[in-house]
């Protein structure tokens, strides 16, 4: 309720973000120095704490750019009693990344060299760019727009069309299609068009893929906590 004052049992403060976070996971799977983050902190303690524990996991960390005069970005989850989470998020410098900053030497080697994108929360011009440059180079894009959702699908629809695998959680796919339920996802998307897997992800419900195209559905349970 507004203004209510809600007790809170615990506070954790924890290295992380959706792209620090896929990193981390791919750098566990693949091995270390096999994966590579590219993105903007900036010149603060959750700067130094999180470059830190990115190399801990092998992460290649020569893409992040240090933008001076703004905090690094944050995030703020708030957890109920039942799971569910609210989050608010504070962009700080990753506000700042721009196209410029893919033509510095360590990015642009990281760019050439790597078999895969995985974007998450970027800025819409630096998506645009990186979408041409996987279609260049014929490499597979996965794109989780985030914060993006926003914008409205009728600017996001050419980009969404582009990406091999799109990502939505619950209330982005509601926000965009009118509905988050699993049927009426597909065939929504079979009317717009689109060819590429779709990833919703549905919370204690785990996650389903659907292929459009197809009519695919492929249902993946959530893992207990």
């Amino acid at each position: 309720m507004p203004g209510e004052e809600v007790g809170v049992k615990h506070i954790t403060r924890v290295p992380g973000g959706t792209g620090a976070n896929v990193a981390v996971a791919a750098a566990r799977i693949l091995g270390p120095k096999q994966v590579a983050l590219i993105g903007a902190l900036g010149e603060d303690n959750i700067a130094q704490q999180q470059v830190a524990a990115l190399a801990t996991e092998g992460v290649i960390t020569e893409g992040i750019n240090y933008v001076p005069g703004e905090e690094s970005g944050q995030a703020y989850i708030l957890v109920d009693q039942e799971g569910q989470n609210v989050i608010a998020s504070c962009l700080g410098a990753n506000a700042k990344l721009c196209p410029e900053h893919l033509n510095n030497p360590p990015v642009r080697r990281l760019l050439q060299e790597c078999r895969g994108i995985v974007l998450t929360d970027p800025p819409l011009d630096v998506t645009v760019k990186l979408l041409a440059l996987t279609k260049q180079r014929g490499i597979p894009l996965l794109w989780d727009p985030g914060i993006l959702i926003s914008q409205g699908w009728e600017m996001l629809e050419p980009l969404a069309k582009q990406a091999d695998v799109l990502f939505l959680n619950e209330a982005e796919a509601i926000a965009l299609f009118g509905t988050a339920e699993v049927d009426m996802s597909l065939k929504h998307l079979q009317e717009l068009g689109l060819h590429n897997h779709i990833v919703l992800k549905l919370g204690a419900q785990g996650a389903v893929m659907l292929e459009p195209a197809t009519g695919m559905v492929v249902e993946v349970p959530a893992l207990p906590l």
